[in-house]
């Protein structure tokens, strides 16, 4: 979203309440806690858009945060509110850290910005970044079918394919915990939705593009996040969704740094 900075400021409003924003940032929670009873840990936010992660954690209690994103816009929104937060690019990660180690790396849906052949890369310099058990958390936009408008506004060019995440995803120095499809649930209402608007897209090329990052009625915006919270908590088997949750840890046995 570098060269749309208005996306970042309409996530800045809503990404404290957005059901769907509520429901990422509860599951890296959850990854947090299994990962450790300590809120001490040192966690990075790479590509942390207007800070809403940073800023969830720090409400529970986690203070030792940093994060960076490539957008002036964000970075500035950060900065508003006191967090940790520089510009970078996630291609520079290793630079911009060197000598630094963290407990967690979070990367939530910005994967898509850079080429397939970087994420290699990425994902190399993030668990040279990690200490030993350290996370790494990603969450990405998956599966082409739930291609819509909101793909156009953001930026996403292709969604990831189950294919495409195995092998990127195939790495020796680290244990894949958990790679799961979300929201199940709610799949088929969503998929309906960017079903209608594939077809407005190919009846007018030039129709006005939006991301789904507006908040709904209060009523709405709860249900969907219970739904949600339900599906999380208690779907053991999830087939599909329009985003994947991808957790990994750092290899002790491996000697790399």
């Amino acid at each position: 979203m570098k060269d749309k900075p208005n996306e970042y400021y309409k996530m800045a409003e809503v990404e404290m309440n957005h059901w769907w924003y509520k429901s990422l940032h509860f599951q890296v929670l959850q990854q947090l806690k299994i990962k450790s009873k300590s809120k001490k840990i040192k966690i990075l936010d790479a590509g942390c858009g207007s800070g809403g992660l940073i800023k969830y954690l720090k409400a529970r209690g986690y203070e030792n945060m940093k994060g960076f994103d490539i957008s002036d816009e964000a970075v500035n929104l950060c900065k508003k509110e006191y967090l940790k937060v520089i510009k970078g690019d996630l291609k520079n990660i290793a630079s911009l850290y060197k000598g630094e180690r963290f407990d967690a790396i979070i990367s939530n849906d910005n994967l898509y910005f850079i080429e397939r052949s970087e994420i290699t890369g990425f994902i190399e310099d993030c668990t040279n970044l990690l200490e030993p058990k350290g996370l790494l958390v990603i969450n990405l936009p998956c599966l082409e079918i739930f291609r819509g408008i909101h793909d156009i506004s953001v930026g996403i060019k292709k969604r990831f394919s189950k294919d495409e995440i195995d092998k990127l995803f195939n790495n020796k120095q680290l244990l894949m915990l958990k790679k799961n499809f979300w929201p199940f649930l709610l799949s088929p209402a969503i998929l309906l939705i960017r079903f209608f608007q594939r077809i407005r897209i190919y009846l007018n090329p030039n129709i006005k593009v939006y991301s789904d990052i507006g908040l709904p009625s209060k009523m709405i915006n709860f249900l969907l996040f219970k739904i949600t919270y339900f599906d999380l908590n208690y779907i053991r088997y999830r087939a599909f969704g329009s985003s994947i949750l991808i957790v990994m840890k750092k290899n002790i046995l491996n000697k790399k740094v």
